[in-house]
């Protein structure tokens, strides 16, 4: 929808209800989608470029102010999207306007600097552990990260040469518990 000022980006909105009234002038019943900066906790570094929230602030407005279509993903299926276009966003939360409140409240964080996934950052996988790391975060550049074909984390190469001197082999890990993140108000 056409913000006021023309220097912004659109605003995003889920249309629930369309209706005209007596005089045939179109009226769009939504609800709006915040971008992280526009949300109480600010954008933070795990916020993807093309993130939105879905708030509980509903309004109505005039059809005349709708530019055009977009598409907000779910988080999952914007991950899989081989060419992410300028009308492709994702929602992974919902968002409480008036207390600045998320749901869920808590989501999956990865590597040792233990932030959520940022689909914009590339990160590797470890083959053992299969925990997931920045290349920045494990010393190594985008670059050297796009042209592996295998990668094992500093802690399992640690592990497996601890094990080997005690003459236990190397063994697939499990698992491991997953790690959150609570987000404060």
């Amino acid at each position: 929808m056409r913000p006021p000022d023309n220097g912004k980006p659109p605003y995003v909105a889920r249309v629930e209800k369309i209706e005209s009234d007596s005089r045939n002038n179109v009226k769009v019943r939504v609800r709006w989608y915040y971008r992280p900066e526009e949300s109480l906790g600010g954008r933070r570094q795990f916020h993807g470029a093309k993130e939105l929230f879905l708030s509980d602030h509903y309004d109505v407005q005039s059809a005349q102010t709708i530019e055009g279509k977009c598409i907000v993903h779910s988080f999952k299926n914007y991950s899989k999207l081989e060419n992410v276009g300028a009308e492709d966003y994702f929602c992974r939360f919902e968002y409480k306007a008036v207390t600045g409140a998320f749901t869920p409240d808590r989501v999956a964080v990865y590597c040792k600097c233990e932030m959520p996934y940022n689909p914009d950052d590339l990160m590797v996988q470890c083959e053992v552990c299969k925990d997931w790391y920045h290349p920045a975060c494990v010393d190594m550049t985008i670059e050297e990260a796009k042209m592996l074909d295998h990668f094992v984390c500093f802690e399992c190469t640690e592990d497996d040469a601890k094990r080997s001197q005690n003459g236990f082999h190397s063994s697939p890990v499990s698992d491991s518990d997953e790690k959150v993140i609570l987000f404060l108000d």
